[in-house]
């Protein structure tokens, strides 16, 4: 038999080292326990993996689950507003207040972002000396949502380059594969127009105006001939005028463009630059004209004082504004070059025969200068009893996009 105290050695470290093996068999469970109470104290429930034991999902998600108990109880113990004093958050909250206001005070100011960070930064650190949880922390990006970042901003730039390599190009498509990409690519090749920095306007180039100073020529000629004269009217035009013509406007007054002020101002806040001076909006505001019918006729009322002033016939060569959602160049902008006449006569039958003389004045013009052919339309609106309204109109059969269509040129 052994001596008693070297049995007691003995048994000492078989104690020992019993416990040292219950303690590391029962490490995990206990560190679960307390990963799962820490989850339901803060409303962040743990996923816990399927279909493998528990000492395998333990063993796996031992450095995640360490990770999470270690960045919540940390971000806790920094400054816990649990074991402040009323006193004490009372006092934040005064400084809170007083930095808040401090920031206000410097945005209102103008001052820079950069100058502004330190005043954020100490903002919300009394925020979060406060209460921790008020201070997210920035999500990082996915690598999926990266990837997906990547590959759009990558498709910019191929779609960049390819319009860069078009524009450069002098190649023209096909008519018969891409109708609408021919017609842009006959413009720009042969040099006609370009878009410009305002939405919807274009460019027309010397050789694209030289066209229509073609046209206009021929057509001003004829214009002449027939006894009408040329003026010009302003481009602004008074919205109480397009008011009394209610039934006129009623179908272009969603293009519209209005003028309310009369005069620009620096911005007091230094955040936009210029801005539209609050003390010169207009009483009446100016519409930039979509048509010079109203400017023309309150004139005519002045100039026509009886019959003997009548015929009264007018002519203006002006640019028009209609604002457009779909543009394509010389058919469809919001800014374009156009003719308008106006003419006053005593008898309907006068009137009449003037805009048929019109009408073939601008169909001889379309079929000599334009390849395309035209028709003249007699429209006479239903249920208007108190003057018989008659439209004279010339439209023309056109393609656009595949499609053929009948398009008004002149009304």
């Amino acid at each position: 038999m052994l001596p008693r105290a070297e049995r007691k050695v003995r048994i000492g470290l078989v104690m020992l080292m019993t416990t040292l093996a219950m303690t590391r068999a029962f490490l995990p469970v206990v560190r679960r326990v307390i990963i799962s109470t820490a989850g339901k104290k803060h409303h962040a429930p743990i996923s816990r993996s399927t279909g493998i034991s528990a000492s395998n999902a333990i063993s796996s998600d031992r450095r995640s689950y360490s990770h999470i108990i270690t960045t919540r109880y940390m971000s806790q113990t920094v400054t816990p507003s649990s074991i402040l004093s009323d006193e004490q958050k009372a006092e934040l909250e005064t400084k809170i207040k007083d930095k808040g206001d401090v920031i206000r005070v410097m945005k209102e100011e103008g001052v820079s972002k950069d100058d502004l960070a330190p005043h954020v930064a100490e903002l919300l650190a009394l925020k979060a000396e406060l209460d921790p949880s008020s201070v997210k922390p920035k999500k990082k990006k996915s690598q999926q949502q990266k990837q997906k970042g990547k590959q759009q901003q990558q498709k910019g730039n191929k779609q960049q380059q390819q319009a860069s390599d078009d524009a450069e190009s002098d190649y023209i498509t096909p008519r018969a594969e891409n109708y609408s990409k021919w017609y842009n690519d006959i413009i720009r090749v042969c040099g006609l127009a370009e878009t410009s920095p305002v939405r919807g306007c274009m460019v027309i180039k010397p050789w694209g105006m030289s066209l229509w100073d073609q046209i206009r020529k021929d057509l001003d000629e004829r214009i002449q001939e027939h006894g009408a004269e040329n003026a010009y009217f302003p481009l602004l035009i008074p919205k109480s005028f397009l008011s009394k013509e209610a039934e006129h406007v009623d179908g272009f007054a969603k293009e519209c463009a209005v003028v309310t002020h009369h005069r620009l101002t620096a911005d007091p806040k230094g955040e936009q630059g210029l801005i539209a001076d609050p003390e010169a909006e207009l009483e009446d505001p100016l519409i930039i004209r979509p048509t010079s019918e109203t400017m023309i006729w309150n004139m005519f009322k002045k100039w026509i004082v009886s019959h003997r002033d009548l015929p009264l016939k007018m002519n203006q060569w002006a640019n028009v504004m209609r604002w457009e959602m779909r543009t394509r160049p010389f058919l469809r902008t919001s800014e374009f070059l156009w003719q308008e006449g106006h003419t006053a006569h005593a008898t309907a039958e006068g009137a009449i025969k003037d805009s048929k003389i019109c009408l073939i004045n601008m169909q001889t013009c379309v079929r000599n200068y334009l390849p395309s052919q035209s028709l003249r339309v007699l429209k006479v609106p239903r249920n208007d009893s108190l003057v018989l309204r008659r439209h004279l109109q010339l439209k023309r059969l056109c393609r656009m996009d595949g499609h053929c269509r009948v398009e008004r040129l002149i009304s």
